[in-house]
């Protein structure tokens, strides 16, 4: 089954300013990049953000807020949702 990963933007008092909405979340959308495992999608976030706790540091597959752009991402099961977020440029690692 592939994966993708859903972008959201974290708002705790979005509820109280939209009291019709439920959640804390707003949907964004999907990066424009399908991982073959759940770790797979994982990893491309930690190595992404090296700041942050890794995306499954608390077993829920989803990332903490990143506290500059108040995102954050879940892995998802992929059923052919259009993904259009660019994906994030390939870091180099120096040695």
């Amino acid at each position: 089954m592939p994966y993708i990963l859903e972008v959201q933007r974290f708002d705790s008092d979005g509820h109280l300013q939209h009291p019709e909405w439920n959640g804390k979340a707003e949907h964004i959308g999907y990066i424009n990049k399908i991982f073959r495992t759940k770790w797979d999608a994982c990893h491309y976030y930690d190595n992404q953000f090296p700041h942050m706790r890794s995306l499954n540091a608390h077993n829920t597959w989803i990332s903490d807020w990143e506290p500059n752009t108040r995102f954050r991402y879940v892995v998802r099961k992929w059923y052919g949702e259009y993904l259009k977020i660019s994906p994030f440029p390939e870091r180099t690692i120096e040695i």
